[in-house]
């Protein structure tokens, strides 16, 4: 399975004054370039704001295949980076005095949507605004019957259905639980108030004010003329269309328009006194949860009391911005890759940041082998490198599955079909190896090896909807697995893993849930009668019995790691 993640000025400002000397120091470039060209990422483009004086550096391609050389002016996906955008527009509204942020989420969805409620208490459009509604990351209806364009097909119909039946497991307002359904929702309901679209909200009052003619939801031909493909891995991918839930992730821009937008944040002398009234509120500390180490303006997180951030992905892209508005400093990062690009916005605002060295690829030198040698004896060469050279490249998990999917992408499965299978070979308490293989082997028409690949991958993420998914539609009946209240009760308790971090579970009308220390709470759903699985992140919790029955510790399955935790109280 291919790894997709969901899921920032008048005319003075519009032109970049350069500095006399380099800003984005030689250390930031060097590590850019060695992401290139170690293919983690395929382009990268910055833009660092320093008081007035604005610089720009790119390196990389539009795309792996007939690329041309991207520069500020290329337009990428920004992701999630779009919340701060609807967070600003909620700061007018609420400026003109035509919403409150108080004000319940009912009052503005049609009569006949049934809003979660828990408590007796109703989400507010500051719980959107903050991640403290308690609804979830995405939407449990998110069927995504394409995988490469997920949120194409989902309706507004299908959102009001969400929320007329989903129950909350969390007090409103108790934990900032990052949601894309929350914020989308948050967008939606500017549309119903306002009558107009989400994105005619956004070209209305934030692009055209500060002159962003490359920041829509929709491409413009000029946009789409400049466009840098997306790539997971090797992988060119197809662009995520967000509209019903565009206020979480829609909006695609360009690092010329997102300076602007930063700048604007930074310093809005220039800027339409109510565009500049509402980032302003926007900016301030609406929420904070020391347990939690979080703290969240509108749509904005807070880190280290005075950086405003917000990072971004979709399924081939990745951004990050930030911006100190005290020290007049700000960044934007972009890329055409779904690998992170936050250190380098980090190193940016925080010079003293250390940047992790970048190892290359294996995938790289495998390919090269595989051209000049073929598969077998391309294998035999990774071999070698590994037992002999293994300090010398990046190995994870990963530069396999991102390699096989180029040759299953260009239709040459029979040699996708060995890289998995090897990736099996070298990782096999993985889950994701095995989905991949079983993917190649339905592309072979191998239906009862898919089968057996497919449950295998289930079992060891029973949280895999996507195997489970596919072996649906191939005819495996799953087995459904209850576990009483009572064998529920017994697993209640706090266990520690580390001297300073522990795990909480607790049970709430027949469900379990985990808190670990510093972290929001997430469900964990039953794979068996001891152990249960997360659906945010890939990992597993297993309870343990003494010899007298009683459960007296759990371990923790996450990322390779196997991680025991002694019951404390």
């Amino acid at each position: 399975m291919k790894k997709i993640v969901l899921f920032i000025s008048l005319i003075t400002l519009s032109v970049a004054t350069y500095a006399q000397q380099d800003k984005i120091s030689n250390e930031v470039k060097e590590y850019i370039q060695s992401r290139i060209n170690n293919q983690i990422n395929v382009g990268i483009v910055v833009g660092f704001i320093d008081g007035d004086d604005v610089e720009y550096y790119s390196f990389g391609k539009t795309a792996l295949k007939n690329g041309t050389t991207i520069n500020e002016n290329t337009v990428f996906e920004i992701g999630s980076i779009s919340k701060t955008f609807t967070t600003t527009l909620l700061a007018l509204k609420v400026n003109s005095g035509e919403m409150n942020l108080e004000d319940p989420i009912s009052k503005y969805l049609p009569k006949d949507v049934k809003t979660p409620t828990r408590n007796g208490k109703e989400i507010t459009l500051k719980n959107l605004a903050t991640h403290t509604s308690g609804l979830p990351k995405l939407p449990s209806n998110l069927m995504q019957t394409d995988p490469n364009n997920p949120y194409v097909d989902y309706t507004y119909n299908d959102l009001y259905s969400f929320l007329s039946n989903h129950e909350l497991t969390v007090d409103i307002g108790s934990v900032t639980d990052y949601s894309n359904v929350g914020m989308g929702l948050l967008g939606h309901i500017l549309e119903l108030q306002s009558g107009k679209t989400y994105e005619e909200l956004v070209i209305e009052h934030i692009a055209n004010p500060l002159k962003m003619n490359d920041t829509r939801l929709v491409f413009t031909k000029a946009m789409k003329n400049r466009l840098a493909k997306g790539h997971a891995g090797l992988v060119e991918t197809s662009n995520w269309d967000i509209i019903t839930l565009g206020g979480a992730g829609g909006i695609r821009s360009s690092v010329s328009d997102m300076v602007k937008y930063i700048q604007a944040n930074i310093n809005s002398d220039n800027v339409d006194s109510k565009l500049h009234n509402a980032m302003s509120l926007a900016h301030q500390s609406a929420y904070k949860n020391p347990e939690q180490k979080v703290e969240m303006a509108l749509g904005w997180f807070i880190e280290g009391g005075k950086f405003l951030m917000h990072n971004g992905a979709t399924g081939g892209y990745s951004a990050m911005a930030a911006l100190d508005k005290e020290a007049k400093k700000g960044v934007v990062v972009l890329t055409n890759s779904n690998e992170n690009v936050d250190a380098i916005a980090i190193k940016l605002m925080v010079p003293s940041y250390p940047l992790k060295a970048i190892k290359p690829s294996i995938a790289q030198f495998l390919d090269k082998e595989i051209i000049n040698k073929g598969i077998t004896k391309a294998i035999a060469s990774y071999k070698n490198e590994k037992n002999t050279n293994e300090a010398a490249y990046n190995f994870d998990v990963e530069q396999l599955n991102t390699l096989g999917y180029k040759y299953l992408q260009n239709n040459k499965p029979e040699i996708a079909l060995e890289l998995f299978k090897l990736n099996v070979e070298v990782f096999p308490e993985e889950s994701n190896p095995y989905d991949s293989l079983g993917e190649a082997y339905l592309k072979m028409e191998n239906q009862d090896l898919a089968i057996k690949n497919y449950k295998k991958s289930l079992e060891l993420n029973p949280g895999n909807d996507n195997a489970k998914k596919v072996l649906q539609e191939l005819g495996v009946t799953l087995k459904e697995v209850s576990v009483s209240k009572e064998m529920l009760e017994s697993y209640v308790g706090n266990y520690q893993l580390a001297p300073t971090f522990s795990i909480k579970i607790t049970t709430k009308d027949g469900r379990l849930f985990a808190q670990a220390t510093g972290q929001p709470q997430f469900e964990l759903f039953p794979s068996d009668y001891n152990k249960f699985y997360l659906k945010v992140v890939e990992a597993m919790v297993e309870f343990n019995a003494n010899n007298k029955g009683k459960i007296d510790s759990l371990t923790l399955f996450q990322n390779g790691q196997t991680i025991p935790g002694k019951r404390v109280e």
